[in-house]
């Protein structure tokens, strides 16, 4: 199915998913230090959290600005998700605009982005320090519809690697059956 848009959907020329920290090679001071009771176990604790916090500022800080920087090359569209026919029903509106608003909290946007629906989950949904987005998702979506999103949709759109507009039916669907 070929969709439309002014806009291309987000794709990284990062790996994806990053690696969230990798373990520190056999020789590291931090493995030294493991061996020694107590004193030791506080060293390496110090050190293992200094090595993931220098992570998430250098590597992870880069896919999440490759994501920003593509949702901000579409600008803002007024109404932009009435003017896509892949939108077709209010439910599917809504969650949209749901989701926009949940990614532009989550990430530092000024505003809410238009959204593709060939846009990855994975990259969207994803936050490199707290991974809120899909938690407010589900939760506007269970106070406007009265109805559950199962959180283990999150786990099935991120290891089926669905798009967007996948994820919607699927929302859609929960909608629907209560």
């Amino acid at each position: 199915m070929l969709i439309k848009t002014d806009y291309p959907p987000v794709r990284l020329s990062q790996a994806w998913p990053p690696v969230i920290s990798p373990p520190p090679p056999p020789a590291h001071r931090e493995h030294r230090f493991k061996r020694i009771p107590l004193v030791g176990w506080v060293l390496a604790g110090i050190l293992a959290s200094s090595r993931r916090r220098s992570h998430k500022w250098q590597e992870l800080a880069i896919v999440e600005k490759e994501i920003v920087d593509q949702l901000e090359a579409r600008g803002q569209i007024d109404n932009w998700v009435k003017k896509n026919n892949w939108f077709n029903t209010p439910e599917k509106q809504q969650i949209a605009l749901i989701i926009s608003e949940a990614i532009g909290l989550e990430k530092p946007l000024e505003e809410p982005p238009p959204l593709h629906p060939e846009d990855p989950f994975g990259p969207l949904f994803w936050g490199p320090f707290d991974d809120l987005t899909p938690l407010f998702v589900r939760m506007e979506i269970q106070k406007k519809w009265k109805t559950w999103v199962p959180g283990e949709s999150i786990t099935l759109a991120w290891e089926g690697d669905w798009t967007l507009l996948q994820f919607i039916e699927y929302c859609e669907n929960c909608i629907n059956d209560n």
